[in-house]
């Protein structure tokens, strides 16, 4: 098997000129097979048929480019409402958005922030959590998702 970042990145250009997104890829053991799930989004957001039409090219990106060995399992979908944020492009389009962010380093003991992305280029965001806001890197990141407040 090739390595995630090359399985990400020939996914991603192939899924772009369909006018998708990959968002993420989790590789995991699942018995003797790897278990492969893509996240996905466009324009609009994505719907069932794109999950089964992406499931298809995706399929044979991976047939055709020989990433994967062996038997492997496939499943697409839509980020989901605590959709991960890894690029800056992704924070910016979240701008005004709560988020939950984990860091690599703690600063001040502090590894996990929650609050509003307040603003983002292409090195930081500033997270309002109402009392302050912080400005982090993307390289200090260990983990970001979006994090709604849901109301039942």
């Amino acid at each position: 098997m090739k390595n995630k970042n090359c399985i990400e990145e020939t996914v991603a250009k192939a899924l772009e000129t369909q006018g998708y997104e990959l968002i993420d890829l989790i590789i995991q053991t699942h018995g003797s097979k790897k278990l492969l799930q893509f996240f996905a989004d466009k324009q609009g957001g994505i719907t069932l048929d794109d999950c089964e039409l992406l499931s298809n090219k995706i399929d044979a990106v991976l047939t055709m480019e020989n990433l994967i060995d062996g038997a492997y399992i496939l499943e697409v979908s839509s980020p989901g409402i605590k959709r991960v944020l890894k690029k800056p492009a992704h924070f910016k389009r979240f701008v005004g958005e709560r988020a939950k962010i984990y860091l690599k380093e703690p600063i001040e003991k502090r590894a996990c922030f929650t609050g509003l992305i307040d603003s983002a280029d292409d090195e930081k965001f500033i997270l309002d959590d109402g009392m302050n806001k912080f400005t982090f890197k993307y390289d200090a990141l260990k983990k970001a998702n979006l994090d709604p407040e849901t109301e039942f």
